[in-house]
């Protein structure tokens, strides 16, 4: 199963758009696995993928957990919104990195991709 690098933002009301950094994916099957890192901490992503809809389980190691649900929009890119415990909490925006974007792939540009 290889790891495929990608670039992703979460947002939230009072803290704006945040980078998860470090964010790695691996598909099999259908199932997804992951890690990365964000403000809050670091955290393991595991989920599924069925035809253009992606859920995603997202462990803070230690803390809480964060459920994504969303959809494809084209090129390898996923957005939707997150929750926890039920409670909507904002957007959220993950795609993958082609090997020749990953010299300017950073937390920096990561704000720009994506949309508002």
């Amino acid at each position: 199963m290889n790891q495929m690098q990608c670039v992703g933002w979460w947002e939230q009301t009072g803290y704006g758009r945040q980078p998860m950094n470090d964010l790695q994916l691996a598909f099999s099957d259908g199932a997804i696995f992951g890690t990365g890192t964000d403000m809050v901490g670091d955290f393991k992503l595991r989920g599924e993928l069925r035809d253009d809809k992606i859920y995603l389980h997202k462990q803070y190691i230690g803390q809480h957990a964060i459920e994504y649900h969303g959809a494809s929009i084209g090129e390898g890119a996923y957005s939707g919104i997150w929750s926890c415990d039920g409670i909507p909490g904002g957007k959220w925006f993950i795609a993958f990195v082609r090997p020749s974007e990953i010299a300017n792939a950073s937390a920096s540009n990561v704000q720009e991709i994506g949309g508002s």
